[in-house]
């Protein structure tokens, strides 16, 4: 649970929340009306409990025994930055915002879907889990609404679905923008792509290695490229290691495309041991490296390891400055991450609206925007050339771990 949390602000507000729907109206100058809803596990009635036995407990152990879901944490932190945009905004557009609070279960979530006034919106956001947000996305096609996904980065959500938007920068695009990271920052380095047999990981190292091998066909300065997997072992038929790949006297880049912490901690002590602050060796990790309670921070450190995530908390954007102000004014408390995203993700869907009315995703490709901490450089993904699959976006920051700090470097 959250150290710094302003308890009557939030009982307020998610006891407004009902299971149900409620409306919020943000006052414009124009007699249109955009009707947005929002899909999300608030859990309203279980957390409002939660909430008031924490306030009314009698000491600080027991208050500390009292633990929100996760996910509602994150509703409830999304929801704040979304209504700190509908209150920021100076923009000539009226927003009706209707809240459904679907305790991430696919069964509440399929209810929810059977209310004729869901019909009458424009755009959806939600929801957080992916089986949830599965129904949602089906709903939206169906019913031509658009379909804004900003939690669950799935690459299986949705098939051919010109209504789906995702906000959630998929596994590839984070690689991509790794990929980019070491064409910018080292050329022509000895690169060992190192990979445990799982299907989510083996495909992230596939990407890289078609990503090295297409930019090798036509490089003057190529690189070296090792791909090993951890089922055999094997290059070009003979067995190795990740470190026997490794070459003195060059700048080495090792990529693990792992998912599972125990795995990347185990083999990063053994690299540790071995090779403890070899300068020669900058190790890319995954974006979820650091969600963690295992990996050891001095192996990541030591490597000055990259990880990649759409969250920039270090914008020098002037929007950044002055919603952290009224932000934490209006809700007794700093944001998250994710109030950020619902502040930017609301902003940019003021954008749009305003700009480009409700089929604004006809005008979404190739739209670069930038909010106070989170970029959307949209794209459209093609199952082929024909036909779109959905929107997505791109937009994906690299970080270096280095004295124990985040440094964006790309």
């Amino acid at each position: 649970m959250k150290t710094i949390f302003n308890l009557q602000s939030s009982i307020r507000i998610f006891a407004s929340v009902v299971c149900c729907l409620s409306s919020v109206v943000c006052s414009a100058q124009t007699d249109s009306v955009f009707r947005i809803g929002l899909i999300l596990p608030f859990q309203a009635s279980s957390t409002v409990d939660k909430l008031e036995a924490y306030s009314k407990a009698h000491d600080l152990f027991t208050a500390h025994k009292i633990h929100l879901n996760e996910d509602a944490i994150t509703s409830l932190d999304f929801y704040q930055g979304v209504l700190e945009a509908l209150s920021e905004s100076k923009d000539s557009v009226k927003i009706e915002l209707s809240i459904y609070d679907n305790w991430n279960s696919d069964s509440v979530t399929a209810e929810i879907l059977k209310n004729p006034e869901l019909k009458k919106l424009h755009v959806i956001i939600g929801s957080v889990s992916t089986s949830s947000a599965k129904l949602v996305a089906d709903y939206c096609k169906q019913n031509k609404i658009v379909n804004i996904q900003p939690f669950t980065p799935s690459k299986s959500l949705t098939a051919e679905n010109p209504y789906h938007l995702k906000l959630a920068p998929t596994i590839d695009a984070h690689a991509d923008a790794m990929f980019n990271s070491i064409v910018d920052s080292f050329p022509a380095t000895n690169i060992i792509i190192y990979t445990p047999d799982a299907e989510k990981s083996l495909s992230v190292a596939k990407r890289f290695d078609s990503l090295f091998r297409t930019y090798n066909k036509t490089a003057i300065q190529k690189f070296t490229v090792a791909f090993l997997n951890t089922k055999d072992m094997l290059l070009n038929g003979k067995k190795t290691t990740a470190v026997e790949q490794l070459k003195t006297g060059k700048q080495n880049i090792l990529i693990i495309t792992s998912f599972d912490e125990s795995f990347v901690n185990g083999n990063l002590r053994l690299l540790h041991e071995q090779l403890a602050k070899d300068s020669t060796i900058v190790v890319y990790g995954m974006p979820t490296w650091l969600n963690g309670d295992i990996l050891r921070l001095d192996y990541v450190n030591d490597f000055n390891t990259r990880i990649s995530d759409a969250f920039n908390p270090d914008s020098p954007h002037s929007e950044t400055i002055v919603f952290n102000h009224f932000y934490t004014d209006n809700f007794g408390t700093e944001p998250s991450r994710y109030s950020y995203l619902g502040f930017d993700v609301m902003n940019f869907v003021f954008y749009n609206l305003k700009n480009y009315g409700n089929d604004f995703l006809n005008s979404i490709a190739t739209q670069h925007y930038t909010g106070a901490v989170y970029k959307f450089d949209i794209a459209k993904n093609t199952k082929d050339k024909a036909t779109l699959n959905y929107y997505e976006n791109r937009a994906v920051n690299v970080f270096m771990v280095e004295n124990y700090l985040l440094k964006r470097v790309y």
